[in-house]
């Protein structure tokens, strides 16, 4: 297991990235407070995407689910990005870590490569 931190000033540029690349995966999101609770938000959703919640805000809304499941989890006070490699470098979750020792995690049901889906119709993904 390799984790990649990602830079505070490069966060939207790779939440968009992430987003084109994944939109259509199916993703599970779950919450791990500080001490030690998980959570499930959702599980084996479809992900619409990850981006800053509003203009005015540092949070981070995670949209999974489509017309029919539609939810939007959103991460208040983030301070820390990170994704999750296999040790072929596919990408297998996205962790935002919050300010108030909450981590949520965006995971895949089947780790892929960004190479391996970058520029494939949505539908293909699904």
């Amino acid at each position: 297991m390799t984790i990649r931190d990602v830079d505070r000033e490069s966060w939207r540029e790779e939440l968009d990235s992430f987003s084109r690349q994944h939109q259509g995966s199916i993703v599970s999101i779950t919450t791990r407070n500080a001490r030690g609770d998980v959570a499930v938000a959702a599980h084996d959703l479809p992900l619409e995407g990850v981006s800053s919640a509003s203009a005015r805000s540092n949070d981070i809304a995670i949209t999974v689910g489509g017309s029919r499941n539609h939810l939007t989890h959103e991460v208040h006070d983030p301070v820390a990005l990170q994704i999750d490699l296999t040790a072929d470098e596919a990408e297998r979750a996205l962790m935002i870590h919050g300010n108030d020792g909450t981590t949520t995690t965006i995971e895949f049901r089947s780790p892929t490569r960004p190479e391996e889906v970058d520029g494939l119709p949505t539908s293909d993904h699904q």
